[in-house]
């Protein structure tokens, strides 16, 4: 974990990943061939067994494209944000992921984290999952983190 300036805040690994488990979308970072970052909302959910992020997407697109050449990302998550009165500050709970991004290719494991983020978002509707599937053509992609990051400030 990287040291930061205000060390009060600096939480652990544990904490980044309860912080990801609450978060309702995430920000995921890339860079472009020729330098441009880029920066969009995402659902990701983590798995707390093998330690990877997973979300979804087309297969197709921008933000394809840009992982098909330039698998290093990073991940932005925030499960509270709250202004704080009267102390020109905010009250917050986030976390950083950076690592590396692969195409989940297993079927196995692409069934196993379209479930995840199934239960994460919409948990009340699993009884519909098996036939949500049938029809699923999206792609899943893994984040495998290299340095992760906490921060709170309450």
């Amino acid at each position: 974990m990287r040291e930061m300036r205000m060390k009060n805040r600096q939480r652990d690994e544990a904490f980044a990943w309860e912080v990801l488990g609450q978060s309702v979308y995430a920000t995921l970072a890339l860079v472009k061939d020729d330098g441009t970052p880029i920066a969009v909302p995402i659902n990701a959910v983590g798995d707390d067994v093998y330690k990877v992020i997973y979300f979804h997407c087309a297969g197709v697109g921008e933000k394809w494209e840009i992982l098909e050449k330039n698998p290093q990302v990073s991940l932005s998550v925030v499960s509270h944000a709250a202004i704080k009165p009267m102390a020109f500050s905010t009250a917050y709970r986030s976390a950083r992921f950076n690592g590396r991004a692969e195409v989940v290719t297993d079927e196995g494991e692409m069934v196993k984290a379209m479930m995840l983020l199934c239960q994460h978002f919409d948990p009340k509707n699993m009884g519909n999952f098996a036939r949500e599937m049938e029809h699923c053509t999206a792609r899943v992609v893994k984040i495998i983190p290299e340095e992760i990051t906490g921060k709170e400030n309450m």
